[in-house]
């Protein structure tokens, strides 16, 4: 199995039904998209699309910066994000649908699909009517993935099936999904995502005393990922589906 390259796709699992690949290609177009979309925001002017200020709960002995855009974010993001994710949500989807045929049974019109649930009890039923005809090692294999509560101790990090699941519902059935931008403290090394680099300067006097190097990105909304990167968000979830799931299932093809 390869990774994708730039505008190149080069998933390569030979046992894996070309409509899956398809949906995979899809999604990686909205990938770029989405990158070539927020580079050029990024860019609009030598200053970027906004400015710094302080935070509501900026005091002078702990001051606190966010940085404004002039004009709200485009809803052109949340636009793009929410068609990469129904592409790459229904990647599941169609695994079921081949999972059935190739293992001779008639995928149902109205009921097929790759159930996500919480608990084992709501779980044990989209089972009997989402997965029928699906192999019992299969079915195994999809239910491991279940993003149960007591796989998760603490409730720490939401589990990647559950991000995925909910950001796609989000999108599908309330409202376009929303994305600001946040600010952190510029990291050392290369930054992989669109950005905008800045600096805090402090005024004393006549002098001007450079402070903090930050960072301004696109950052989500959504509680579930409030404040993380998008970029990065999406490209994690492609790289979850296409490198550490499916492989798993390619025994079945």
């Amino acid at each position: 199995m390869e990774r994708f390259d730039g505008d190149k796709f080069e998933f390569k699992v030979e046992k894996l039904p070309e409509q899956i690949h398809w949906k995979l290609y899809r999604a990686k177009q909205h990938l770029i998209e989405f990158e070539r979309e927020a580079s050029s925001y990024m860019n609009v002017s030598p200053s970027g699309p906004g400015e710094m200020i302080h935070a509501p709960e900026s005091t002078p002995e702990k001051p606190i910066y966010i940085y404004a855009p002039e004009k709200p974010v485009p809803a052109i993001f949340g636009l793009i994000a929410g068609d990469y994710l129904h592409n790459l949500r229904s990647v599941f989807d169609y695994l079921v649908w081949q999972l059935i045929l190739v293992n001779g049974g008639t995928p149902h019109e109205t009921y097929t699909a790759f159930p996500i649930c919480k608990s084992a009890g709501s779980f044990d039923k989209a089972r009997k009517k989402r997965l029928v005809g699906v192999s019992k090692d299969a079915i195994d294999l999809i239910e491991a993935l279940q993003p149960f509560p007591e796989r998760n101790p603490g409730g720490k990090r939401p589990q990647t099936i559950h991000i995925l699941d909910e950001l796609n519902n989000a999108n599908k059935h309330r409202q376009v999904l929303s994305t600001k931008l946040a600010t952190i403290l510029k990291p050392d090394g290369k930054v992989p995502f669109p950005h905008i680099e800045l600096e805090v300067i402090r005024h004393r006097g006549e002098n001007s005393i450079p402070g903090e190097r930050l960072l301004a990105y696109l950052a989500f909304e959504s509680r579930i990922v409030r404040s993380i990167e998008v970029t990065a968000t999406l490209s994690a979830l492609m790289d979850w589906v296409g490198f550490e799931i499916l492989p798993q299932f390619e025994k079945f093809f």
